[in-house]
């Protein structure tokens, strides 16, 4: 059996295989990365929106220091008049108290007593 070789544009393909399929994935990675995710623009506005929710943060963490001073500063009065104002406009109940809503009086007329009735 003689080696034979291939010449010509087939000869190249055939010596230069792995190299071809490399190439080939190499420009299926760019056409996706670049053309179609569009990829250097869309990390540029991940980080601009990751920015703003860092500053959005930063604003909210500060007006809950502000918050939790003024609650901090009321009295004991203060705070038993938020109580019970939030009791009675949200219907707020404090842990372990059961509340109850009554939505309509039901009058009932009272049966006759009868001298067998037992309880």
């Amino acid at each position: 059996m003689k080696n034979k070789r291939q010449v010509g544009f087939i000869g190249f393909l055939y010596k230069n295989k792995i190299t071809l399929a490399l190439i080939i994935v190499l420009i299926a990675l760019v056409k996706q990365n670049i053309i179609d995710n569009n990829f250097p623009s869309v990390v540029h506005e991940r980080e601009k929106s990751i920015d703003k929710i860092r500053a959005n943060n930063a604003n909210l963490s500060i007006e809950n220091t502000i918050l939790e001073s003024k609650i901090q500063s009321y009295t004991e009065e203060d705070l038993n008049l938020i109580e019970s104002k939030a009791r009675f406009k949200y219907g707020l109940i404090k842990e372990g108290e059961h509340f109850f809503k009554i939505n309509r009086i039901v009058e009932k007329e009272a049966l006759p007593e009868n001298d067998k009735a037992t309880l």
